[in-house]
């Protein structure tokens, strides 16, 4: 209940019943070498005890009883996040590692507003297009998530990558000003995959997630940043960034799938939608919990 929210949608409950299900039985060994099965922040699933649930979570978690969502036969990486900003992001689109086939870019509306096959957002021009646009998304009513800007000035985002680089054990940590920077590379998704950064002392590359965690604007990967320049001398005063979304974006949007639910899909429709080619199914030993065929689960 305190992943989605207790003013949410019965079918997007029931969706988040699903998957957040899925999400702990297939990662209850990540943790073995901590001790421990799984946390209860947003590093994992937030969950605040059973004090703070509501009659719409215990009615979806309920009827869902032992239901997940499997990709032949294997538990899915349930991934999901706030808002994808339009478009979700593929698995490798973010982080490093095998291809989930039904983790793949979905334009995250209920409408065709953009052929990604056609236009790919790769190209810098299409992908300014694409974040022009405003309606006919399903997370247009949580407009402060769906796009932003931020103006920061120079010694902000300076700020910003030295804290990141210090942590990082990066060698050009004690760069003084940053000279320049842009993104260089995208997904067809639109997602950051390199960010090249000019400093006083040398050039690096962020790649993927490192473009959001080493600056403080970014709220996903899913944006563009531009220089701004003095008027009067045109010295470097800063950089906006412009974006959408909140969060990886990877997977189920928990704000687009509320407006899927307004349509009036249900649950299993919704999750067919961000996760294309997966099955919901009754827990059964024939599932393999974790790409290891030994992991099976008595119901």
């Amino acid at each position: 209940p305190h992943e989605i929210g207790a003013g949410a949608r019965y079918s997007t409950v029931a969706a988040q019943s699903i998957i957040a299900r899925t999400y702990a039985l297939r990662n209850r060994r990540r943790f073995n070498v901590d001790g421990y099965e799984l946390c209860a922040d947003t590093h994992c699933q937030v969950y605040f005890g059973i004090n703070q649930t509501n009659p719409v979570a215990d009615r979806a978690i309920a009827a869902t009883k032992g239901l997940v969502l499997t990709y032949n036969n294997e538990l899915v990486d349930a991934l999901y996040s706030a808002a994808t900003g339009g478009v979700s992001a593929p698995f490798s689109d973010v982080w490093n590692g095998s291809e989930r086939p039904y983790l793949k870019a979905v334009v995250d509306s209920p409408y065709s507003l953009w052929n990604l096959s056609q236009k790919s957002l790769a190209d810098e021009q299409n992908f300014r297009e694409f974040m022009n646009l405003k309606q006919g998304f399903n997370e247009t009513d949580n407009s402060y998530l769906f796009r932003w800007k931020y103006n920061n000035s120079l010694k902000q985002v300076n700020s910003h990558l030295q804290r990141y680089l210090k942590k990082t054990k990066h060698p050009l940590a004690n760069f003084t000003t940053i000279e320049h920077m842009e993104v260089v590379e995208r997904s067809p998704a639109g997602r950051v995959l390199k960010m090249a950064v000019t400093t006083d002392r040398g050039m690096l590359e962020l790649s993927k997630n490192e473009a959001r965690s080493a600056f403080g604007p970014p709220r996903s990967t899913l944006f563009y940043v531009d220089p701004i320049y003095d008027k009067a001398n045109q010295t470097l005063k800063g950089y906006v960034f412009v974006g959408g979304g909140f969060g990886h974006g990877v997977g189920f949007s928990q704000h687009g799938s509320q407006n899927l639910a307004k349509l009036g899909w249900s649950a299993e429709k919704i999750l067919s939608f961000y996760y294309p080619g997966t099955q919901i199914q009754p827990l059964n030993n024939s599932i393999i919990f974790w790409q290891n065929a030994s992991a099976l689960v008595t119901p």
